[in-house]
């Protein structure tokens, strides 16, 4: 847990439209990266599948890990694409669970996340107690 909300002024109930600049700015790159990590991604494993075609074996995981690669870089990209939705219309920042606001703090280190710290943790605690 970091101490950034010490520095950060309280939250109004309305956004503030400077931060809100920051979370887009924060998205916009976020896509951006995630956009290129895919591109690079899937090059290598058309490269992957050009090596096993000529006979040359890559290692036998190496497909496999670039193939989760790509889908955890998907899932995330289109988490963020949901984040600027959420922005457009107007419910950027409001947890899915207890519709409560999402402390700027969280929203910094990771603007994309729908759910406040409190209703994530419960739902890990759920999580654990039916070993699912």
């Amino acid at each position: 847990m970091t101490n950034r909300s010490k520095d950060l002024p309280p939250r109004p109930a309305q956004p503030d439209m400077i931060l809100l600049a920051l979370f887009q700015s924060r998205l916009r790159e976020r896509s951006l990266y995630l956009g290129e990590e895919i591109r690079a991604q899937r090059s290598r494993l058309s490269t992957h599948a050009q090596r096993a075609r000529m006979g040359d074996m890559p290692k036998p995981d190496d497909g496999g890990t670039v193939l989760a690669r790509i889908e955890r870089a998907e899932q995330a990209l289109a988490a963020v694409r949901q984040a600027q939705d959420r922005i457009g219309r107007g419910r950027y920042g409001l947890c899915d669970e207890c519709q409560q606001l999402i402390g700027w703090d969280e929203l910094l280190e990771a603007p994309e996340q729908t759910v406040c710290r409190s209703c994530s943790r419960f739902g890990e605690l759920d999580v654990l107690s039916t070993g699912t």
